[in-house]
């Protein structure tokens, strides 16, 4: 079994096929959540891509001063003692060929000897430190078998028959439907090789379902916006849309986008507070990408149109 399986090129090509659609929707969802917030006035010394990156990856990253670097962010894990909040009362702050531990900053003592080298801040992706990768990867799943789902359904409407042979002619079936497969016309002239007899061919009789597919796939791609608190009511959606409906999801669009804004700004206030930035012109902040916030105001500004459109009831 396994020695046929190891020369089945069909399998490898449906196996490659399977890997490439699900990392093409896991890379399509990290790549807008990266997109989603800017951290400004951050050092030239750290970077804001490797935060975020951290941040989607692992759930959480560190800020930090070092004696050599500066300001730096990096990638970070947790002692085995948590403090009166629940939190690590150290931080491994790591990246490549770099590693410190540091005490965790959090405001419930006066800065150790007053030496900003021996506390780092905890940024959190969200208050219980989850991945956002983690959702992503459901997400990406779920799309990814709609869409082989798709493929196999349109294969079966290119090929509506199941056909029956003998075990001798195997080999000489599977070659004439490779042919078949790939839009090549055949002819095959051997009697003696293509036994009629021995040939039978069932009819699948498989429907076509790619729209139905296509509408739960919109839903599921739609789902993880929201997750990602990103708007996803299109204009079609809109126009038949509930005014209370269109509400909702913006409120819930909203709540989700704080759910990563906020730790991400207690943060910066930790970070500014440790080291003495607060109320001067390097004071970090971060705040949602301006992108990403001229489409809320946008989505707001045609929710209010439409309910105006709709009625005095409903303003």
């Amino acid at each position: 079994m396994g020695k046929n399986i190891k020369n089945n090129k069909k399998f490898f090509n449906s196996l490659y096929m399977n890997n490439t659609t699900y990392l093409d929707y896991l890379n399509r969802f990290r790549r807008i959540a990266l997109a989603r917030f800017e951290w400004v006035n951050l050092p030239t010394s750290m970077n804001a891509r490797w935060l975020e990156m951290c941040l989607f990856d692992y759930g959480k990253a560190s800020l930090l001063k070092d004696e050599d670097l500066g300001f730096i962010n990096t990638k970070c894990s947790n002692n085995n003692v948590i403090n009166i909040y629940g939190l690590p009362s150290d931080l491994h702050c790591f990246s490549f060929e770099y590693q410190k531990w540091r005490k965790l900053y959090c405001g419930l003592n006066e800065i150790n000897g007053n030496d900003p080298y021996k506390e780092a801040i905890l940024v959190m992706n969200d208050y219980d430190m989850t991945p956002t990768l983690s959702m992503m990867d459901l997400f990406s799943y779920r799309l990814y078998e709609c869409d082989r789902t798709c493929d196999v359904n349109v294969k079966a409407q290119k090929h509506p028959v199941m056909v029956i042979c003998d075990e001798n002619q195997r080999l000489t079936m599977e070659n004439l439907y490779s042919q078949y497969d790939g839009n090549e016309p055949f002819i095959f002239g051997d009697k003696n090789q293509l036994d009629e007899k021995n040939l039978r061919a069932i009819n699948t009789n498989a429907p076509i379902v790619l729209k139905q597919i296509d509408e739960h796939k919109k839903e599921i791609w739609n789902e993880a916006l929201t997750y990602l608190g990103i708007n996803n009511i299109n204009v079609e959606k809109k126009e038949r849309a509930v005014v209370d409906e269109i509400n909702s999801n913006n409120e819930l669009v909203n709540l989700n986008l704080d759910v990563y804004l906020k730790p991400r700004q207690e943060a910066c206030r930790q970070f500014n507070e440790l080291f003495g930035l607060t109320g001067t012109d390097k004071e970090i902040s971060v705040r949602v990408n301006s992108d990403l916030a001229n489409v809320i105001k946008k989505e707001l500004s045609s929710v209010k149109d439409y309910v105006k459109k709709e009625g005095g009831e409903n303003e």
